[in-house]
């Protein structure tokens, strides 16, 4: 007698590895996340975890630090999210464009986001040195400043720093994403819109954007929760600093876990983050109207 698998029992297999690989890697650290929560736990006493209740959340809620921190992660997310969307749009834009020349610059597109983040906040350090630094250099050549500007070790400038950097680097996803639906719309919808006598503004705005209506909805989700969560960047510019100009609540939760050992609270402000981006995007894609069927469909 011959085993055979029904189709579903085959779909299951298949998904196995991957239902195995988010188990291991999503579900259970955010459990254990949620778990170290809720006690007290010092990695120097394994053996010790007392149940502590929400001391954890209570400590990290009335912490003057973590609500500064909170402030200057909106600021990092807010200005970083809305200069990524606005660049990657206008450089997807000039992309599509049927140009010479055109797929050497896409392929040239790739490079800030596939160079490791160690390797360019250290050049990103080197080039904003206020002494050597070749950004001080340049405006002070062309006039454009009288006096060196500490970059990094000034809390305005250090926080736009850091900014820049995450949007040079992660620009390129945006691009590649609204470019990819660029080459989806179809020209018909652009040939009657000349007919009609619709200019390049208003076929932008009439067509162009409400095509990528759903793609930037998606992208600007993503690149807030993972501008919300990056740690490396500020962490190699700024170490936080200037004193805690640019500590976000990655930063926070880093050092209440490893600097001062108090694994349970830098769980709970770990926990907190993720609800605070859970609501938000909720929120951001009812707002937005993504995924809403079409009702007059």
């Amino acid at each position: 007698m011959k085993f055979r698998l029904s189709d579903r029992q085959v779909g299951v297999l298949f998904m196995l590895p991957l239902l195995v690989a988010v188990g291991v890697f999503l579900v259970w650290p955010i459990a254990e996340a949620v778990r170290l929560s809720f006690v007290r736990y010092n990695p120097l006493r394994p053996d010790e975890q007392p149940f502590v209740g929400l001391d954890n959340y209570i400590f990290v809620l009335e912490d003057p630090l973590f609500w500064e921190s909170f402030s200057q992660a909106l600021v990092w997310t807010g200005w970083s999210t809305v200069l990524q969307a606005l660049i990657g749009v206008g450089m997807a834009l000039l992309l599509h464009q049927p140009l010479r020349g055109m797929n050497a610059f896409r392929g040239l597109l790739l490079f800030p986001y596939i160079v490791p983040t160690v390797v360019i906040a250290l050049n990103w350090r080197w080039l904003f040195n206020a002494e050597i630094g070749i950004v001080n250099h340049l405006l002070l050549s062309a006039g454009i400043i009288e006096d060196r500007i500490a970059w990094l070790s000034t809390p305005n400038m250090a926080m736009g720093s850091a900014i820049l950097l995450n949007v040079w680097k992660y620009t390129p996803f945006v691009v590649i994403v609204v470019l990819a639906r660029l080459q989806t719309i179809p020209t018909e919808l652009y040939d009657a819109a000349k007919v009609d006598g619709a200019g390049a503004l208003r076929r932008f705005r009439d067509i162009t954007l409400p095509q990528l209506a759903e793609v930037l909805a998606v992208v600007i989700v993503f690149r807030t929760i993972w501008t919300f969560n990056k740690f490396e960047e500020i962490y190699l510019l700024t170490r936080g600093g200037p004193g805690t100009s640019t500590y976000n609540l990655a930063l926070y939760a880093f050092d209440q876990s490893i600097a001062n050992l108090r694994m349970g609270v830098g769980a709970a402000a770990g926990v907190i983050m993720l609800l605070l981006l859970l609501a938000g995007s909720v929120l951001y894609i009812r707002v937005s109207g993504f995924g809403r069927e079409d009702k007059a469909a």
